[in-house]
């Protein structure tokens, strides 16, 4: 993937205090929150290329896996329930009329 580009980035995020035990957790991180978050923790420059002109944090093609005994457990204490929100596209310039429907979704971030 090209710095900047509208595809989220596969990272490895570390904890800076790992006092919890949680360690590393390699995860998407949406393309509008790449750059911010590289810009307040590795690099000024944020989202870069590298020598070979692509941004060293691979696109995210939205394929999911899941180990599933620890899913399953997961879903044993949750019900099954997950966050949800409503991500409206809108016209330009307005809050009113949509660009196209809308929908019900999820991020694959809250299922690291």
């Amino acid at each position: 993937r090209r710095p900047g580009e509208a595809v989220g980035g596969i990272c490895q995020l570390n904890p800076a205090d790992n006092t919890l035990g949680l360690g590393s957790l390699t995860i998407n991180v949406e393309y509008n929150q790449l750059d911010p978050l590289l810009r307040a923790t590795t690099s000024p420059k944020g989202d870069i290329p590298d020598e070979s002109g692509y941004s060293p944090y691979p696109g995210n093609i939205n394929v999911l896996v899941f180990k599933l005994e620890p899913y399953a457990t997961v879903l044993d204490l949750t019900g099954g329930a997950i966050p949800e929100f409503v991500n409206p596209k809108y016209q330009a310039g307005s809050t009113t009329k949509f660009v196209k429907p809308t929908r019900l979704e999820c991020m694959m971030q809250d299922y690291p």
